[in-house]
């Protein structure tokens, strides 16, 4: 899934991390712009009703029919993923260019837009988004899917032949740098297709091996053409990827990640990546993505507000519940309201965000065992903020951006914990462009 490219994935190191980030877009979702200008629920308010809810065994809006409930509760449904919509005049010509190797306009293009820094909706760099679509493209939809589903695929299955066209172009000195970097990002792909399943303890050592092989080949094609491609954020994005999944050092990671930041310093992807991977269960230890995430505030406050801190979080708590534990819960609701403040398609964030929230505030999740009380009062905190943000900043709902099994229906019943208590006293809310309006029924 394109997070809010937090795309939030298979693997830390492949995925594409998409929060909302680029400059001078300094906008509110439609509803938040109300809030701010009229009445915001204050923090205290938000926390009572969470502890009045709670009073009652089961929430009313968990107990009634989606038909009743949305008698009540009424929402505005976007139905499509921004992203795809964005891409696709991108996509379209690129398919050609491939299919007619014609290398020029393909490198043009790429270039084109690394230089600009263009970006998605959601926040994800255009340009190793046209990347990986390219690679579906070719691999094709069967192919695809088995990746998706995490399968392991040998050589024999997916050959690097449909690829070689590119390979062999790179030899030639007028090559464009952004060809080296399509290249690179097509074995980093590959060797992830080869290695399957993100639990190591699960892949079979032949499937580590290629994969490995591919990431070695990967980062060999990215350090022939470092000399000519010193600020591209295109370039630091897939270098920094090829090594947290090749293997490095926390040090080495930390610059890399630096690297990518100040190559695309709008940015919020970096934070959001490289925080998950500063989890011990991969390249950091305990407290590193504590100060990572406070560092990077301080550094970027002037730009970015408190967006840094947040994005630090996001992919971590995704992957490690405990990773909560550290936050400094005002600090984060804050740098959620700046990413939406800062991105291109605020609605679309917001969406993401709260997508989030529901999951990492869930009793369940993430657990193999009782939870600690700390751990308890970190998730009804994250909770208090899903409220906080559905009452104050929900504008349009969009399932295709909280994708996984997340259907309407779904939707419509975890919004409505926010409301519960105006539900109860029998209020009609409406979310919509204005945000939440309640009126009596």
């Amino acid at each position: 899934m394109v997070f809010c490219g937090i795309v939030i994935y298979r693997t830390p190191a492949m995925r594409y991390s998409a929060l909302s980030q680029s400059p001078g877009t300094a906008r509110y979702p439609t509803a938040l712009r109300v809030a701010v200008t009229t009445l915001r629920l204050p923090v205290a308010a938000t926390r009572a009703l969470i502890a009045a809810r709670r009073r009652v065994r089961a929430p009313l809006s968990q107990t009634m029919s989606t038909e009743m409930l949305g008698d009540r509760l009424g929402l505005t449904v976007l139905v499509g993923h921004p992203d795809i919509k964005a891409l696709a005049p991108h996509v379209r010509p690129s398919i050609r260019d491939w299919a007619a190797q014609d290398w020029v306009n393909l490198g043009q293009r790429l270039n084109r837009l690394d230089r600009h820094k263009a970006t998605l909706p959601s926040g994800e760099a255009v340009a190793s988004a046209l990347g990986r679509a390219l690679f579906r493209h070719i691999v094709g939809s069967r192919i695809a899917a088995l990746i998706d589903r995490g399968t392991a695929i040998g050589p024999s299955e997916l050959p690097e032949d449909p690829f070689a066209p590119l390979f062999r172009i790179l030899t030639k000195p007028d090559t464009e740098p952004a060809l080296h970097f399509l290249a690179a990002q097509f074995q980093l792909e590959l060797g992830w297709a080869r290695r399957g399943d993100d639990v190591t303890d699960f892949a079979s050592e032949d499937a580590l091996n290629s994969a490995q092989a591919r990431f070695r080949v990967a980062g060999n094609m990215l350090d022939r053409i470092a000399p000519r491609a010193p600020h591209s954020p295109y370039y630091a994005e897939i270098d920094y990827r090829i090594l947290a999944a090749e293997g490095t050092t926390e040090d080495e990671l930390n610059r890399a990640a630096a690297r990518w930041s100040r190559a695309d310093p709008a940015s919020v992807t970096p934070f959001a990546v490289h925080g998950q991977h500063l989890l011990p269960r991969w390249y950091g230890q305990e407290g590193s993505l504590e100060a990572f995430a406070e560092r990077s505030w301080a550094k970027t406050q002037d730009v970015l507000g408190t967006a840094a801190y947040a994005a630090s979080y996001i992919s971590a708590i995704e992957s490690e519940p405990e990773a909560q534990l550290d936050l400094d819960m005002e600090a984060f609701r804050d740098g959620l309201l700046d990413l939406m403040h800062i991105s291109d398609d605020p609605d679309l964030t917001c969406n993401a965000l709260l997508r989030m929230l529901w999951e990492a505030s869930a009793v369940d999740f993430g657990l193999t065992g009782p939870e600690p009380a700390a751990l308890r009062r970190s998730r009804q905190h994250l909770r208090e903020i899903f409220v906080y943000l559905c009452r104050n900043t929900l504008g349009p709902v969009m399932p295709d951006v909280w994708g996984g099994s997340w259907t309407e229906a779904k939707i419509l019943h975890a919004v409505a914990e926010a409301f519960e208590e105006e539900i109860r006293a029998g209020k009609r809310i409406s979310i919509g462009l204005q945000g939440a309006v309640i009126s009596d029924d």
